[in-house]
Order: structure tokens, then C-alpha cells, then sequence
């Protein structure tokens, strides 16, 4: 950087400053008391931003934050438009000041969604490249095995695009989760369902990605059939699976009332499709991730009618009051307007937020030892309406429990959700 750029950036942090604390007004006649006044703001100026800890990935100008998602592999479908939903906010933080003068910079790797590789990334930022805190982590098989190194380490993870029970149970002060919780997922479509149906002895069949995360999945959708009284079956997809013939024919022998789906896009879409080629249209709810305008495309309105999901996130059309208008507007400026209607993109929007606010009550001066001892004491982070109530607490790092269920309208091509986020706690314990 030259000098030129060095005298550019203090100027524009000079003016933040001058913004965030005003001068006590003077005596315009006095030129002598206008230039010390002048010289104590300079001073000052400065000495905020002097602090750096390099080995936090904290800067004068910025600060450096990891991410790990999958941008290649097989996952990369539902990622990408969660790390387009991060960078949008983060872009629209950096445009308005940053965080206390300094701008935050994602420092981008691609796992595709390979758990070595999710290890390597880690371990790089944490000590080759550093950063001050890691969000992403989509490969659940690779965040069990990572868990240990996380719990024992000094790099905090705030904001997960998936979460397991390695992760919250029992709550560590390194991991922050940043979405919905699977066992919430369960509860609330099974809980739904079984009221929709007026059933008491709900069969569930589960099609899972045969990855932790789907196995936790299913002791889930098991554990809350078992409530009612029913009977759930597993049905594991191989990771990359082009043919899912084998679960169908399963599906068809167990004659389930409901099924449930966790996975990645292409292989959901090609369970559906497969269903439908053998005449069948059983209700069919997934997991979050699984909610997006691609599915529901590439489906049909004949496959698609029977296809829900359950989020705690809101997608970018549906009308209501609050943030989805600003988060809306953010998309349509960076060029993601097609993203924000994906719940994937709203995940990584509402990550971004977290991150901002873990940062902020890091003090002017942030170090991942400050961040960590600021978060452990419990915060909340209002979302205005873009997902459930987003809180911590010392026992509790989940941060969102509260979800709904959703569908498409594919004659007024938006989402539609089916009640309030409050509606759905009954199910949720």
C-alpha cells in the first residue's frame, strides 16, 4: 500500500470518527482553538486505530474471518447461495464504516465437501493465514470430527450453515450454531403433519445423505414419530448417488404416511422425480436446507405440490414487516436478486449479522480471547423478521429454535408459509 492510499484510508477513518464523537462546539473566531482541537481529534483518530493483532487476523483497516463452505462439491448447490448471503451483508457493513472504522474481509475456502479438506482449512486459518473467528462448516461429518480440536483450541466458530450434536451438546464457548436445528426440523414437520393428517400413528419414511448430520437426522424424525405413536424407517443415499431406485422400492413396500428428506439438491430432486415415475404422492417435507426456488423448478408443479420444508429462516418474498425488506433491497443492489428468495442466501444474510455483532462487542480493540469472553455471557441479535429469534445463552448455543413450515405457489410463483414462527413452539420442546 502506498501513501498515497495509507493518507486515503485515514481520512475516511478520520471522518467515522468525527462522526461517532462530536467536538464540543468553539469559538469560530478562534482559528488557534480550532487547530488544537483539530490536532487532539487526529490524535485520537490514530491511537483508535493503532491496534493490531495479526495472529487474530485483526488489522488497523480490517479484520480477516474465515469461512469453510463448500464452493465445488457436492453440497456447493445449497452453499453457494449461503456465502452469497454472507458477503452481500458484510459488503453492505463495509460500505457504511465497517465495524468501529475497520472492514471486515471473508477469507474464502472451498472444502468441497471433503472433511480432510475441511481440516486443512482450518487448521490454515487458524495459524497460517489467521483469522478472528470461522463461520460455515457445512460438512457435519467433518464439524463431529473437528469438534474436538474446536473445543480444546483459541479460534471461535460463530455462525454454522449446519449444525450436530458434537457441536451444542454440551455448549462450548468456541461454537456459535447460525441455523436451524435438526431436531427442530423433526419436531415441528412431524408435529404438523401429524395434525394435518389427524394421525395418531404417523409412518415416517426418512431419505437421508449417509453423512453424521443425516443419521442425526433420522434418531430425530424417530425419536418424534415414536411420540405419536407411529413408526419411522431410515433410508440412507449414498454421498454423489446418481439412482435412488433401491429407496423408492423401500418406500413403496413400508407405505409410509409422510416422508421426510435430508440431504443435497440433486439427489432430492431425483428422489421426487422417481416418485412420481412410480405414481407416487405421498406429503414430503425436508430440511431447510433443502427450500430453495431451484427445487421447486426443477420439480413441477405435480411433484412440487406434495414437496414442503421447514426453516427458521424467511424467505426474501414473502410479505412481511421488518428486515426482508432490507435484506431484499442489499440483494437487488450486489446483483444476487435471484438469491434472495433461497433460504440458503437468508442463512448466510442472518450469519453475517451474528458475525457483526460478535465483533462489535469485541471492544475497539478485538482479539479472539476478547470475542470469546464477550459471547460467552449469552447476547441476542434482533433479525427484524428475517428468521426466528436469534439468542445465546451460557447453556444454550443453538441460538434459534422456533421454525415453520413452507411450500410454493407456483401460480404466484413466491413461497408461501404456513402460520407464525409462534404457532409451531408446540411442537418444539
Amino acid at each position: 500500500m502506498n501513501h498515497h492510499q495509507n493518507r486515503h484510508q485515514l481520512d475516511i477513518k478520520s471522518d467515522a470518527f468525527s462522526a461517532q464523537y462530536k467536538a464540543p462546539k468553539i469559538n469560530v473566531g478562534s482559528a488557534l482553538r480550532r487547530i488544537s482541537v483539530s490536532l487532539i481529534i487526529a490524535s485520537l483518530t490514530v491511537s483508535a486505530f493503532a491496534f493490531e493483532q495479526p495472529n487474530d487476523g485483526v488489522y488497523s483497516d480490517r479484520i480477516d474471518w474465515g469461512v469453510i463452505m463448500d464452493m465445488s462439491g457436492t453440497a456447493s448447490g445449497s452453499q453457494i447461495p449461503w456465502v452469497r448471503g454472507m458477503q452481500t451483508y458484510m459488503r453492505q457493513l463495509n460500505e457504511s464504516g465497517g465495524i468501529r472504522g475497520r472492514k471486515v474481509n471473508l477469507v474464502l475456502e472451498d472444502d468441497r465437501y471433503d472433511a480432510s479438506l475441511v481440516r486443512i482449512a482450518y487448521e490454515k486459518l487458524n495459524a497460517q493465514t489467521p483469522v478472528l473467528g470461522i463461520s460455515g462448516l457445512g460438512n457435519t461429518s467433518a464439524q463431529v470430527a473437528l469438534m474436538p480440536s474446536i473445543r480444546r483450541g483459541k479460534l471461535p466458530i460463530v455462525g454454522t450453515f449446519a449444525v450436530t450434536k458434537a457441536g451444542v451438546e454440551p455448549p462450548s464457548p468456541m461454537f456459535y450454531n447460525g441455523y436451524c436445528g435438526f431436531k427442530q426440523m423433526a419436531q415441528v414437520g412431524v408435529g404438523f403433519f401429524a395434525d394435518k393428517l389427524k394421525l395418531k400413528a404417523l409412518k415416517v419414511a426418512t431419505v437421508h445423505m449417509d453423512v453424521a448430520g443425516g443419521k442425526e437426522y433420522a434418531d430425530f424424525v424417530d425419536a418424534e414419530v415414536h411420540k405419536y405413536g407411529g413408526t419411522s424407517q431410515a433410508f440412507p443415499v449414498k454421498v454423489g448417488a446418481a439412482d435412488v431406485t433401491a429407496q423408492v422400492m423401500g418406500i413403496i413396500a413400508m407405505k409410509p404416511d409422510v416422508i421426510t428428506v435430508y440431504g443435497v439438491p440433486t439427489p432430492t430432486i431425483l428422489l421426487m422425480r422417481t416418485m412420481q415415475q412410480y405414481g407416487l404422492k405421498i406429503p414430503t417435507f425436508s430440511i431447510t436446507q433443502l427450500g430453495t426456488p431451484d427445487i421447486y423448478t426443477a420439480l413441477g408443479p405435480d411433484a412440487g405440490r406434495d414437496y414442503h420444508f421447514v426453516s427458521c429462516f424467511t424467505p426474501g418474498d414473502i410479505d412481511e414487516p421488518g428486515g426482508i425488506k432490507e435484506m431484499s433491497a442489499a440483494a437487488d443492489k450486489y446483483g444476487f436478486s435471484s438469491s434472495k428468495t433461497n433460504v440458503n442466501f437468508v442463512g448466510g444474510w442472518i450469519v453475517g449479522e451474528l458475525v457483526a455483532d460478535a465483533i462489535n462487542r469485541a471492544g475497539p480493540e478485538p482479539t479472539r480471547a476478547s470475542m470469546v469472553e464477550a459471547m460467552a455471557k449469552g447476547f441476542e441479535v434482533d433479525t427484524k423478521g428475517v428468521s426466528s429469534q436469534l439468542k445465546f445463552t451460557p447453556d444454550n448455543h443453538l441460538g434459534m429454535s422456533a421454525l415453520r413450515v413452507y411450500s410454493y405457489d407456483y401460480d404466484a410463483k413466491r413461497f408461501k408459509a404456513f402460520g407464525k414462527y409462534s404457532d409451531y413452539q408446540k411442537y418444539v420442546k
